[in-house]
């Protein structure tokens, strides 16, 4: 199989519980081994980012996420070390009270924990960069921006963050037209 040399497309989730504590575990095995990262994956062919995020959650941690709207929230545009490329979009899940994390998928992450806006920032451990783009972008806690309506959201967001959410959405349409064979040469 050719090594696939574009921009991939991630969803991150940042799950919150009934106290406010945001879901985080540390990655291993993978990209970023050794750093604090919240659930999330591979945005797959004809999934939507809420789809993805869903799954993802479910999948690591066996939490079926609260129904509702998963408000996208940050966009990081990362470029990893060894040649890795990604457009991850971060939604925000709520996690139903009284549901508890498990570790689905023990050789890629070492385990989930709950941790408060400012312990993650207070954090000296080593981050997983869009979680790191998300700490470094943010002047409050997340869940509480993701409650403010869209169209103020949208009216208090800079051009840049502007600008990474429609490069996000171009970079995944870009896959989805690189992935079906397509080309736009």
């Amino acid at each position: 199989m050719a090594k696939f040399c574009g921009v991939g497309v991630g969803i991150g989730v940042a799950c919150v519980d009934s106290r406010g504590r945001l879901l985080v575990g540390r990655r291993k095995g993978s990209h970023g081994s050794g750093t604090i990262a919240l659930p999330g994956g591979h945005l797959e062919l004809n999934e939507t980012w809420e789809e993805c995020a869903r799954r993802e959650v479910l999948e690591e941690t066996g939490l079926t996420l609260c129904a509702g709207a998963m408000p996208h929230i940050f966009t990081s545009n990362s470029r990893m070390p060894d040649d890795k490329h990604y457009v991850t979009l971060v939604l925000l899940g709520r996690i139903p009270e009284g549901a508890e994390p498990q570790n689905l998928e023990p050789n890629k992450c070492e385990g989930w924990s709950y941790v408060t806006w400012a312990e993650l920032s207070a954090s000296k451990d080593p981050m997983f960069l869009p979680l790191r783009h998300l700490l470094d972008s943010a002047d409050s806690p997340l869940w509480a921006v993701a409650e403010e309506s869209f169209v103020s959201k949208l009216g208090q967001s800079s051009a840049t963050h502007i600008a990474a959410a429609l490069a996000g959405a171009a970079a995944a349409a870009l896959v989805m037209t690189t992935s079906r064979g397509s080309s736009t040469r």
